[in-house]
């Protein structure tokens, strides 16, 4: 079953829905044309949410289809090689590429890539039965979706190597402790807290939340003068936004 989706004032809850894999995420062609849809009306939606159905948030990549080396697993080296960067590395991009406030509410196991998808969203709260785990050694692989680059910059280098060479499962609190978890909740409560936080970020100018979201993303990579220089021509952009003028006169309201 394909990924459902959903949209109410602002936000668009994206939600895994194949609990019988649960929620594999091999090929991921449903949801890189679900991101690419949302990108192309910014005024529409200005926060992704994403969680998954049943018990799982997502099991990553489909054991079945690994072990029969069918779908994204069929093929020569090259043939594999191509098939994810045309799939499961394009939702990694996408995710990371997307000025949309992106949040993953994961209530159950991330494993695998699924895992990575948790960690290519901005914000992360999950429940108490929430667990984590980079298990790619254990199946004789690597993180070919880019969980690599991710997890050291969630968690740091030290901690990354370790969940990366030993694959051990990562509780709800301990996430949080790393990191990894923004917050803990009781399952039943997860999605409640999860649309309150969506809900507040989509209130806030649309502009302000996507030009924000730049400015982090390009915090990563650029040095200090190349940012303040970015940093400096997204300001005078803003500063010639309706919403800021509506801002300003607010406060002179409020005087």
């Amino acid at each position: 079953m394909p990924p459902s989706l959903t949209a109410a004032g602002r936000v668009a809850t994206l939600t895994l829905d194949e609990p019988e894999t649960r929620n594999a995420i091999t090929g991921a062609e449903a949801l890189n044309a679900i991101v690419s849809a949302l990108e192309s009306d910014p005024a529409d939606i200005g926060v992704l949410l994403i969680t998954g159905a049943g018990p799982a948030f997502s099991a990553g990549g489909n054991i079945k289809d690994m072990a029969a080396r069918q779908g994204l697993f069929a093929g020569s080296p090259e043939e594999i090689m191509e098939g994810y960067r045309s799939s499961i590395q394009r939702l990694t991009r996408a995710l990371l590429e997307t000025d949309l406030a992106t949040i993953a509410a994961v209530n159950g196991p991330a494993i695998g890539a699924g895992f990575d998808l948790a960690l290519g969203c901005d914000l992360r709260l999950g429940s108490t039965s929430a667990r984590f785990a980079h298990t790619f050694v254990d199946l004789g692989i690597i993180p070919g979706d880019g969980g690599a680059w991710l997890l050291p910059r969630v968690v740091g280098w030290q901690r990354a190597a370790e969940l990366a060479f030993t694959a051990r499962s990562v509780g709800a609190e301990e996430a949080r402790e790393m990191g990894i978890l923004l917050e803990v909740t009781e399952p039943p409560d997860l999605m409640t807290r999860a649309m309150e936080l969506a809900r507040l970020i989509a209130s806030k100018p649309a502009h302000s939340i996507r030009l924000a979201k730049r400015l982090l993303r390009h915090a990563r990579s650029m040095d200090l003068p190349g940012f303040l220089e970015f940093s400096a021509a997204l300001q005078a952009v803003s500063h010639h936004t309706e919403a800021h003028h509506q801002a300003m006169a607010g406060l002179k309201r409020g005087q």
